[in-house]
């Protein structure tokens, strides 16, 4: 294994240790009462929503629970937009951890170079939206949108596209809700398969280009 590749993982182990036990020592439900109490003071309420996304990822919370809060707190029309802004803010701090961490070595040069050959055939934008609509996590894909150098612009437009679904979903169930739980919300399997097919359909044109009898004569 080289040298390079060895440090990566102890890196990589390091932060996924310092965030298993941030994790644990959180708790989502003190978060949740904390926001219910701020909900009829919208500066303080925004200061909260704005660090809890911001340290989210490090708490390894998925964004679809905070979005679940929003919807039951504000309704639909209020909730969507804050949760597609609170999308595109906490996917910055696994991206801008990528970028830093771009390399031409090792296991993440490697990583990058797959994800450049990649975004160079379907585009920046694409790429991203695609990801997004994935069943794939979101801070893997920003990670991997840093490591591959795609652009702060597309790297963001291509996430609030691709979180629409997710984010609606989320938002709408917690609208519909009596009473807040976040052990209650689950995404459908049949809502997972759609999406993955809507990101096959987004990649197809530029893959078939490329891959097709046309890009294969080249």
């Amino acid at each position: 294994m080289q040298t390079a590749t060895r440090r990566q993982l102890l890196g990589m182990g390091g932060l996924l240790a310092v965030a298993g036990v941030a994790s644990l020592l959180s708790s989502p439900s003190s978060v949740v009462a904390e926001l219910e109490a701020l909900a009829g003071r919208p500066l303080a309420f925004l200061l909260v929503l704005t660090a809890i996304y911001l340290v989210r990822p490090l708490l390894l919370w998925p964004v679809s629970s905070v979005a679940l809060v929003l919807g039951y707190l504000y309704g639909v029309v209020v909730a969507l937009p804050l949760a597609l802004a609170g999308a595109a803010l906490t996917a910055m701090v696994p991206y801008l951890v990528g970028r830093y961490a771009k390399t031409d070595a090792g296991l993440f040069g490697a990583l990058g170079t797959s994800g450049t050959h990649f975004v160079d055939t379907v585009g920046e934008t694409r790429g991203v939206v695609a990801a997004r609509l994935s069943p794939v996590p979101g801070d893997p894909i920003s990670y991997g949108a840093g490591l591959t150098g795609v652009s702060v612009r597309p790297f963001l437009a291509g996430t609030v596209v691709g979180e629409v679904p997710w984010a609606l979903v989320a938002v709408l169930t917690g609208a519909s809700m009596r009473t807040l739980s976040l052990s209650e919300f689950a995404v459908s399997p049949e809502l997972v398969v759609a999406l993955a097919g809507l990101a096959v359909i987004v990649l197809a044109g530029p893959l078939y280009r490329q891959l097709g009898p046309a890009g294969a004569a080249e």
